[in-house]
This record gives structure tokens, C-alpha cells and sequence, in this order.
């Protein structure tokens, strides 16, 4: 799936250029270009508005569940945090927004390193969980997905479009 959705990526979406732009505003104004039937063009403009809709909604939502969650994970490690998770997330938020006016070079150089050591530590911890129980890998075998179309070809097929959907939606498309 990752293959297939960044190759199309790759050999389709990123040749979509608007004089230096690219997105979905991009083939929003490519289309309006091309398309010569009026009631052709303002049905793709609607769904156009649809995906960049759905962009903007995904730039809005997901660094507050990331954060959010994040934060979360201070209750965990002690219920004193408990009433302070809110607060604390509208903070970051709030930090983040205000950094990244100055733009995302200087929110790369302040979240990089961050990113980074969190990245080893899943890493590490992931490390130790496989050699602690090394059967949880039979679950990378992809005779699970096959067994799952022999079972289920309507709802196999559904949820391969969904999943081709939305790893489009998060590659920008």
C-alpha cells in the first residue's frame, strides 16, 4: 500500500504545478484551466473545495490530538497531572502557533531534536519488547490481508479503498 500511494504520489500529484504551486489549490486551478464544460468544471471545483477543506480541517485537528495525547501520557505517569492536561496542551499549542509564524525552519531546529530522541526511544523500547516476545512479527506476514479478501471480498475491498484514501489525504493529496 505505502509503495503504490507513493509512487502514484510521486509520478502524478507532484507533476501537478501551477506555476511553482502544488495541492490541491493547484489542481484546483489546473482543472479550471483544462475543463472547458461549465457544469464539468464546477463540479470538480466543489470537490476541489471538498479536499481542501478536509486539508485544512487535517492541519487544524490532528497537531491538536497529537499534542494532546502526548500530554495525556503525563496523567499516566502520575495522576497529579490530571487537571493540568488541558492547560498544558493549549500552552504547546499556543507555543507552537506562534513559533511557527517565524517559519518551519526555526520549528525544525527547536521540535527536531525532540522528535529525534523520541523516535530512539520508541525505537529502543520497540527493540526490547521484540527480543522479549519475538512471535509478535508473525504479524507483518501478509497472509493475514489474503485470508481476510477470501473471507470478506466486499469489506476487503472497502477498507483497501479507505486505507488508499487516506494515506492520499496524508500525503497532501
Amino acid at each position: 500500500l505505502v509503495g503504490v500511494v507513493s509512487v502514484k504520489y510521486a509520478a502524478f500529484i507532484m507533476r501537478a504545478d501551477n506555476k511553482g504551486e502544488g495541492g490541491i489549490m493547484a489542481l484546483m486551478a489546473l482543472v479550471q484551466r483544462c475543463t472547458e464544460n461549465a457544469r464539468q468544471a464546477r463540479a470538480l471545483m466543489l470537490l476541489g473545495l471538498f479536499g481542501a477543506a478536509l486539508f485544512y480541517g487535517d492541519g487544524v485537528i490532528t497537531p491538536a490530538i497529537s499534542v494532546l495525547s502526548a500530554v495525556e501520557g503525563l496523567e499516566i505517569a502520575t495522576p497529579v497531572f490530571k487537571p493540568w492536561v488541558v492547560p498544558i496542551t493549549l500552552g504547546v499549542l499556543l507555543g507552537l502557533f506562534a513559533v511557527q509564524k517565524q517559519g518551519t525552519g526555526r520549528v525544525g531546529a527547536l521540535f527536531g531534536p525532540i522528535t529525534g530522541a523520541w523516535f530512539l526511544v520508541l525505537a529502543a523500547l520497540g527493540i526490547l519488547n521484540i527480543l522479549a516476545a519475538p512471535q509478535v512479527l508473525f504479524a507483518l506476514s501478509p497472509h493475514h490481508a489474503v485470508f481476510f479478501f477470501q473471507a470478506h471480498p466486499g469489506l476487503a475491498f472497502f477498507s483497501l479503498g479507505a486505507a488508499f484514501g487516506f494515506s492520499a489525504l496524508a500525503a497532501g493529496a
